[in-house]
């Protein structure tokens, strides 16, 4: 009573079950290992557009200071010192999509501080701070690498 057992005959075309499941099986583990590194990398370059978004702000904070002697918290005074990429109110919320700007200066207008909250918690993004040492930093005022 022994047969031997035929997984495909010589002529015949197409796939098995078994090869098409282990075919899938192998695309779930691969994508299942490439989603969450996929999501990282999109937080990492939200963060890092932010950032670079922070520094932008920081050097017409500057360049406002050396015309004025005082720095300001008006977003619009700083029109002339960005990039012509960011001027306009159109641009600048793209520039500031995912985040929220929130100006703060001293009494005096000698000192600043610029906050940047995420607008979109889902995202789980981290809110930044910078002030005008320029060193950009966490919330909590540690330094981001």
């Amino acid at each position: 009573m022994s047969r031997s057992l035929k997984f495909r005959e010589p002529g015949s075309r197409g796939f098995t079950l078994i090869e098409v499941l282990v075919v899938a099986s192998i695309i779930g583990i691969l994508a299942a290992m490439a989603i969450p590194t996929l999501a990282g990398s999109r937080k990492s370059a939200l963060q890092s557009a932010c950032l670079k978004a922070l520094r932008s702000v920081t050097d017409a904070e500057e360049m406002h200071y050396r015309d004025n002697f005082a720095y300001t918290g008006i977003w619009t005074e700083l029109d002339d010192y960005l990039p012509n990429a960011y001027s306009g109110w159109g641009r600048k919320h793209f520039f500031i999509q995912n985040y929220s700007l929130s100006f703060k200066t001293s009494f005096s207008n000698q000192r600043y501080t610029v906050y940047a909250y995420p607008i979109d918690r889902s995202l789980r993004l981290n809110t930044f701070v910078i002030m005008d040492d320029a060193i950009p930093l966490y919330n909590d005022f540690r330094p981001v690498h």
